[in-house]
């Protein structure tokens, strides 16, 4: 079962293989993903 977590995890590693100026994109979208996975547990 892939988590919220694996999924924000799989997309830093896909960094590696874009230009520098594609980073915070990226990191926008893992720290986006993190959050609905804290929320999530909040409402657990």
């Amino acid at each position: 079962m892939t988590t919220p977590v694996d999924v924000a995890l799989a997309r830093l590693e896909e960094l590696q293989d874009q230009p520098v100026s594609g980073h915070v994109a990226v990191y926008d979208e893992v720290h986006r993903l993190l959050q609905d996975a804290l929320a999530t547990l909040d409402e657990a």
